[in-house]
């Protein structure tokens, strides 16, 4: 995390605390129980507060400009150490949290020191009573061997106290505080620096003893004895509070839990519920309005246009969208300027539709081509935006690097070696990565071949996987991620009002999609596989033309019989409709 979305978290649990603290005074949740439960949600809901809202994402454009020169050099010159006053922050921090989580480990190992030097006196319930001179107040500690460690003078006390703090200690074995607090010490080890977070534990230790006092209370009727009893704890020579476990007695808690003791607060069931209720509710709208006032930031989701293309939003949000081109032959003859469009954009956040309202005829056909892609944020669904896209002609674009070619061995005949995520940000990266039905080391078979695109079209519908032909790499990218493709042997060269879109794009707007059927012959020969058609699609949705770019001679007749009867939702350009040359995959996976 960022030394910014930390100091923007910081301050969203300050806030979500102080608004916690004001409700339970005002709403007068006096009743232990109640009050520990709320601490505790309003800690979970400070710690969830990153998972309230999704993050704010940007989309950036970047430019990558390389050049080589050379600098002279002194031969004895002492290397530099720049050290941003963020990393020097993030650095004392993280220095912080590792003496913290230091200090546990001794505390843990102070307890097991206690335990070992400490005297038998009795078992009760299961739980391992012992005598210690290292302590001055009772320690319960252990989840599955409890043991309650108990001062040297105890066995000296009146039995009435006695029976008191014994009591208390066996609750709070019983309710397993000391794995609460051991959480809880963990919390405070990761946000040691934050004063909300140590008061917000405080309340919570306070509200844990007031509700183990009100039930020893309640099992003993010994109230002037219980009291008793919290006085001899609290005369004894006070230590360093370094157990991770539940104290009899801390002393900062000492007034607080003998007056709540003397005035037996009392709430009736139906105002306790409406006042956990109230405060319930005021924490949710808290963590909502506070978390969308100081929003966290994903890292941007960077977009790489060609040289001397720049875009402007006007203010939308883009969850991705697709490279813009500059047509070689548009800067060639030196044409730039800027192509003003209005979209529309539908409810799920995809462009419906796209209008260019000015520009150079040149440069529409570039500029719509990757609009059509985009794929805007919550915010700008619905709506009708204005967006402009400025080329400035820079010369001759460099030549593309060669493309490496992967010599077929057979899918399935060695492990995955790499699943490689493009345009996506890394938190969403790392979402579709953990739905994929294979990853990485795993061995891919052609039948987990509909799965994957299943799982890829379902989490983006812009999103396409690529599959290399020995099985060892899958490349999941956005369907227009890629320059266009050279024209196909159908189309020729490209026509005049046609354009052309990502398969998975395309995919988002079939209306009626026939299955094919197995071919019997194929099926008997266990042949499975992918036909990939060239498909040009009619202004009104029907497929008019199909070309066979590759596929098993036994599978694509089945394919082009079904994929000629799919119709698709026509495609609007400047609000009429247009005819899209897409690419067709039909899988064929045999099922045992």
């Amino acid at each position: 995390m960022s030394g910014a979305n930390l100091l923007a978290w910081s301050l969203q649990i300050a806030a979500v605390v102080g608004v916690c603290g004001v409700t339970a005074f005002l709403l007068r949740l006096r009743l232990p129980a109640a009050r520990l439960l709320y601490w505790q949600v309003a800690l979970l809901a400070c710690l969830a507060l990153p998972l309230v809202r999704p993050w704010k994402q940007e989309v950036v454009t970047t430019a990558v400009t390389v050049s080589t020169f050379a600098i002279a050099r002194p031969v004895n010159a002492a290397p530099s150490f720049n050290v941003s006053l963020e990393q020097a922050a993030l650095m004392i921090i993280a220095a912080g949290i590792a003496l913290r989580f230091a200090w546990l480990l001794l505390g843990f190992w102070r307890l097991r020191q206690y335990r070992r030097r400490s005297q038998p006196l009795d078992v009760a319930n299961g739980t391992t009573l012992l005598i210690s001179d290292d302590i001055a107040s009772p320690v319960t500690f252990g989840a599955i061997r409890p043991v309650v460690l108990l001062p040297a003078r105890f066995p000296s006390f009146d039995a009435r106290v006695r029976e008191a703090i014994l009591c208390h200690e066996l609750l709070h074995v019983q309710r397993r505080d000391w794995l609460c607090t051991v959480a809880e010490e963990l919390v405070r080890a990761v946000f040691w620096f934050h004063p909300a977070i140590w008061w917000l534990l405080g309340q919570i230790q306070l509200a844990r003893e007031q509700a183990v006092d009100r039930e020893v209370i309640a099992r003993t009727q010994a109230r002037e004895e219980y009291v008793d009893a919290l006085l001899a704890i609290a005369g004894a020579r006070p230590q360093l509070d370094l157990a991770p476990a539940p104290l009899f007695l801390r002393q900062r808690h000492l007034k607080q839990r003998v007056v709540w003791i003397l005035k037996e607060v009392q709430m009736s069931k139906t105002r306790l519920l409406s006042s956990f209720a109230a405060a319930l509710g005021v924490l949710i709208a808290a963590a909502w309005l506070i978390t969308g006032a100081l929003p966290l930031a994903a890292a941007p989701d960077s977009v790489a246009d060609a040289p001397g293309i720049s875009v402007e939003l006007g203010g939308a949000s883009l969850m991705h969208r697709t490279p813009v081109l500059y047509p070689e032959a548009a800067r060639q003859k030196g044409i730039q300027g800027t192509i003003i469009l209005q979209v529309k954009i539908d409810n799920a956040g995809s462009v419906s539709d796209a209008q260019v309202l000015s520009g150079p005829d040149e440069l529409r056909r570039a500029a719509l081509q990757s609009v059509l892609s985009w794929h805007f944020g919550a915010s700008a669904a619905g709506t009708l935006r204005q967006l402009s896209i400025s080329f400035q002609s820079a010369g001759p674009a460099p030549p593309e690097p060669p493309v490496a070619v992967i010599t077929p061995r057979g899918p399935g005949t060695q492990p995955l070696k790499t699943i490689s995520i493009v345009g996506l940000s890394d938190q969403a990266a790392a979402d579709l990565r953990a739905q994929l039905p294979v990853h990485e080391g795993d061995t891919f078979s052609p039948a987990q071949s509909a799965q994957l695109a299943q799982v890829v079209r379902n989490f983006d519908s812009h999103l396409r996987a690529n599959i290399s032909p020995d099985g060892s790499a899958i490349v999941i990218r956005l369907a227009a991620d890629a320059p266009l493709p050279p024209p196909s042997p159908a189309s020729g060269t490209p026509i005049p009002g046609r354009i052309r879109v990502g398969g998975n794009v395309q995919a988002a707007k079939i209306i009626n999609q026939p299955a094919p059927a197995y071919p019997e012959l194929a099926k008997a020969a266990r042949i499975q596989g992918t036909v990939r058609l060239d498909a040009i699609v009619a202004k009104d949705g029907k497929v008019q033309n199909l070309t066979v770019i590759s596929g098993h001679p036994l599978l694509v007749p089945s394919a082009l019989q079904a994929v000629t009867q799919w119709v698709y939702q026509p495609t609007l350009m400047n609000g009429e409709p247009t005819e899209v040359e897409t690419e067709v995959d039909v899988n064929y996976t045999l099922t045992e």
